[in-house]
């Protein structure tokens, strides 16, 4: 039965050892990248265990010209993460500002002297961000340490590089793609939205099948890359590579093909090379791994409301417009809208709060510290977690209300059937803002 269903199954450890002793490493685009988002030190160790694996390692054609591509582009954002990150501070400083104006006439908001510690906080937020500058200026960027990189990757993978498709290959497999995608049939099809690139995983699939079928070995392949085309996912949990991979390559080579991503791929290389690789560089791979994923996932979200609103604001308008409401009539209920509006503000940052409450108090806790009542923390907790839950639903029905009574001030005052000037305007902000978005995925795709 394994035999037959070996794609279903975990290699055991003799056939581990097998794939380890015979096969070849295969490592794709963005783990190659990574290693310019990898602090030196961590940088240095995983190179220095791929340099003792030199004699297995290879990559595909399309992997090493995408590297070569978005190289620069890579190093170049490390560097602009700075100001951006600045700018996210300078955004949060006057959002916490409006905020704190909204509440004038509180009779026990002290509103100046918290204006006061935001200042200090987002002052001194700056300056230490500032100093990281320096530092990244003058030690990554200034000393050369990215050419010397470029240079350790090279000459790593001398000689070790596929050939690649012809012109008319690619075109052949442009159309396989294309079925392939209509049919969900892994790789790449969830890159088939995408405007550049979206066959870059299947061509570099191709190569590594042709390489199985001219070598008949083993593989490792090392990908950063988390989407359900490569990995087979049940419950939010990845159970190991595509059934449909390992038996695609099983049928080329007669071998097995073995999937790691970066941090599991470095915890056993580590141990089959002896090469110290210390616990932060460990965490580190892990931390950038995750950082690429939660960001996907961020603007995954933000694609999806984004879409959400604009295809509210198309149902709405769809509707069509009724009779006007009398001059009067309007009035009262553009006070109710403002009212409603304003009441769903206050209760959105008093969920913040509460959720910053919980996030402390949770920060803070160990079960082992004996200062901690564990039954009045586990209630706190609770408490807190209700008020949360309590408010998120009020606010869910607030909305739903907020979102009849825009609809119907926005029938009474437009009886034209075309979309008004403020429509228009905030239908192209979202068409560009959804842009961005899938331009920003697309290059976390890519590298």
């Amino acid at each position: 039965m394994r035999e037959i269903f070996r794609a279903y199954y975990k290699p055991n450890e003799e056939e581990l050892s097998e794939i380890w002793n015979e096969g070849i490493i295969v490592l794709d685009t963005n783990t190659l990248l990574n290693f310019f988002r990898y602090t030196p030190s961590t940088r240095d160790e995983f190179l220095s265990v791929l340099e003792n694996l030199r004699r297995s390692l290879w990559i595909p054609y399309h992997v090493g010209l995408e590297f070569q591509r978005q190289r620069l582009e890579v190093i170049n954002s490390t560097s602009q993460a700075f100001s951006k990150i600045t700018s996210s501070f300078e955004k949060a400083a006057k959002d916490i500002t409006a905020t704190l104006n909204g509440y004038k006439h509180h009779p026990s908001i002290n509103r100046k002297e918290l204006s006061d510690k935001v200042d200090e906080l987002f002052n001194t937020l700056t300056e230490n961000l500032k100093f990281q500058q320096e530092v990244h200026g003058k030690q990554i960027i200034g000393n050369g340490d990215t050419d010397q990189t470029f240079i350790r990757i090279t000459e790593l993978f001398d000689g070790k590089v596929g050939d690649g498709f012809s012109p008319l290959e690619l075109e052949s497999i442009y159309k396989e793609g294309a079925e392939r995608y209509e049919k969900q049939i892994p790789p790449g099809f969830k890159d088939s939205s995408k405007s550049t690139n979206q066959y870059g995983d299947l061509i570099l699939w191709k190569e590594i099948l042709q390489l199985g079928a001219a070598k008949k070995m083993p593989v490792i392949f090392v990908t950063d890359d988390t989407k359900e085309d490569w990995w087979q996912r049940q419950g939010g949990e990845t159970q190991g590579p595509r059934v449909e991979l390992i038996d695609e390559y099983w049928t080329h080579a007669e071998r097995r093909i073995h999937f790691y991503e970066p941090l599991r791929f470095l915890e056993y290389a580590k141990v089959r090379t002896n090469i110290t690789v210390s616990q932060e560089s460990l965490e580190e791979v892990e931390e950038v791994s995750n950082a690429a994923s939660r960001a996907r996932r961020v603007l995954r979200d933000r694609q999806s409301h984004l879409e959400a609103q604009r295809n509210n604001l198309l149902v709405i308008h769809a509707q069509g417009s009724g009779r006007s409401l009398d001059p009067v009539e309007i009035e009262e209920l553009e006070t109710q809208y403002e009212v409603l509006a304003s009441q769903l503000l206050s209760m959105e940052t008093h969920l913040h709060m509460r959720k910053a409450e919980v996030d402390k108090l949770m920060l803070g806790f160990n079960v082992d510290d004996s200062r901690i009542d564990l039954k009045n923390f586990g209630r706190d907790i609770a408490e807190r977690r209700d008020e949360i839950n309590s408010l998120e639903k009020h606010m869910k029905t607030q909305e739903v209300q907020k979102k009849r009574m825009q609809h119907k001030l926005r029938r009474a005052r437009n009886t034209d059937p075309g979309l008004s000037h403020g429509e228009k305007k905030r239908l192209m902000s979202i068409e560009e803002e959804i842009k961005e978005v899938s331009l920003a995925l697309e290059d976390l795709d890519n590298g």
